[in-house]
């Protein structure tokens, strides 16, 4: 587990332990949410998916780490910014 990052899920009445990072989904623009790990190898990025289908959304860039230059970005209508190379 990453630090003191730890979470859990419950599938079919068993505690399912996790972890959990930043990260941002490509909706319109970026939205900064919570990316769970858990240790089935499930995770939820706005949705349950495998880690296959986890990849998948990272080569289309639906879920992303870091924001490309130009990307408009928000914090669940906390902030919005816009990224640039300074």
């Amino acid at each position: 587990m990453i630090g003191r990052r730890n979470t859990y899920r419950t599938a079919d009445g068993v505690r399912i332990p996790g972890t959990w990072r930043h990260a941002f989904i490509r909706n319109d623009s970026y939205v900064l949410t919570d990316l769970f790990i858990y240790a089935d190898g499930l995770i939820d990025c706005w949705g349950l998916v495998t880690f296959e289908e986890f990849e998948e959304k990272l080569r289309t860039g639906w879920v992303a780490t870091t924001l490309p230059d130009g990307a408009e970005a928000s914090a669940h209508n906390l902030a919005r910014w816009k990224c640039s190379e300074a």
